[in-house]
């Protein structure tokens, strides 16, 4: 079994809902990003529609952007970032 760390910046922490700190530790059955997009829908329900949506919400893995439709495993010690659309100008 492995831990990561997950970050929620911007609206994904408000869409997570209760989440007193920006940082929280999971440990996924399944070690990779789309089971963790799975578990996160599970876990924060109103995170759901956002997390699912590979164009919504962007994942950072240990700083490197994972992009659409790629699947990369996770490792112990492991940090994902989610990352929603930036506006602004």
């Amino acid at each position: 079994m492995i831990s990561i760390q997950v970050l929620f910046f911007a609206s994904a922490r408000e869409a997570a809902g209760d989440i007193s700190k920006k940082c929280i530790e999971l440990t996924p059955d399944e070690a990779n990003t789309s089971s963790l997009r799975r578990l996160l829908a599970l876990e924060y329900p109103g995170l759901a529609s956002m997390v699912k949506d590979e164009e919504n919400l962007t994942l950072a893995l240990n700083e490197e952007y994972v992009t659409r439709g790629q699947v990369l495993a996770l490792k112990d010690g492991d940090t994902i970032a989610l990352i929603p659309p930036i506006s602004g100008g």
